[in-house]
């Protein structure tokens, strides 16, 4: 009985998800300039479209720049945090660990708020810098999580032993944590790219004509009209999603195969 439930609960789940998108992205496809059933042919000129058309172009670049930017700069500063969170006391591991992570549970709004205000105080807001900055206080908590992860599965005795031949903490860092924490730095990393890659709310609160992202536009442009290159949009950036979750599925299956 317990299997009955739990298919079903998976089965309505899986639709309740997966509906709405089977119905809205084939309209990617539509030879129509309308969002309409029953669709006017099949047609790729909307991917052609969002490929060639300077707007979207010029907001696909800016997004994979301050995701690159923001990935980085996440890696290096929750990697670190990680790493130096693990070495401290119990106590202090659990409040600097609440600390890091409290940007998750903030609310976007708010985080766009203040930050808006914080970096027009100091002359940043509307350009490049600030949004990697943003989406890195965004992504630094994932990738800090993430190294935590692997740091906890690592064995202790390893450092110690190589504590115990004369090697320094960073000599140790560079030969025996991060080349056995690598999976959970690169897991960090991805999930640290997507989640700049995607995000509006900050964006919308940061950005500027010469600094707009892929989700600005696209919410733009649900905005003002409706027509099939959204849908491409959305089709495209669920297809970068996907494939991320493969990458990360199989470093998640590396970090279990070390352990």
């Amino acid at each position: 009985m317990s299997r009955i439930i739990f298919a079903v609960s998976v089965g309505f789940g899986l639709i309740f998800l997966v509906l709405p998108l089977a119905i809205v992205l084939p309209l990617a496809f539509n030879g129509s300039a309308f969002l309409n059933y029953p669709m006017d042919g099949a047609s790729l000129r909307w991917f052609d479209a969002v490929l060639s058309q300077p707007p979207w172009l010029f907001a696909m670049m800016n997004s994979f720049k301050v995701a690159l930017g923001a990935m980085v700069l996440s890696v290096v500063v929750g990697g670190l945090a990680a790493v130096g969170v693990m070495a401290s006391g119990r106590i202090a591991a659990l409040v600097l660990s609440a600390l890091f992570v409290s940007p998750l549970v903030v609310p976007s709004v708010v985080l766009g708020v203040a930050m808006f205000f914080i970096f027009a105080r100091f002359g940043l807001s509307g350009g490049y810098l600030s949004l990697v900055l943003a989406h890195s206080i965004l992504g630094a908590p994932l990738v800090f999580l993430s190294v935590m992860t692997s740091l906890k599965g690592l064995n202790p005795e390893l450092d110690r032993a190589g504590a115990s031949m004369g090697a320094s903490r960073l000599y140790r860092f560079r030969t025996i944590i991060l080349p056995l924490t690598a999976p959970g730095f690169l897991i960090g990393a991805l999930f640290a790219f997507i989640t700049s890659f995607d995000e509006v709310v900050v964006a919308l609160f940061l950005s500027s004509p010469q600094s707009l992202t892929l989700p600005i536009a696209l919410f733009s442009g649900l905005r003002d009209r409706l027509e099939p290159t959204l849908v491409a949009v959305a089709l495209m950036l669920s297809l970068l999603s996907i494939l991320f979750l493969l990458v990360m599925a199989r470093l998640q299956k590396s970090m279990e195969r070390q352990r």
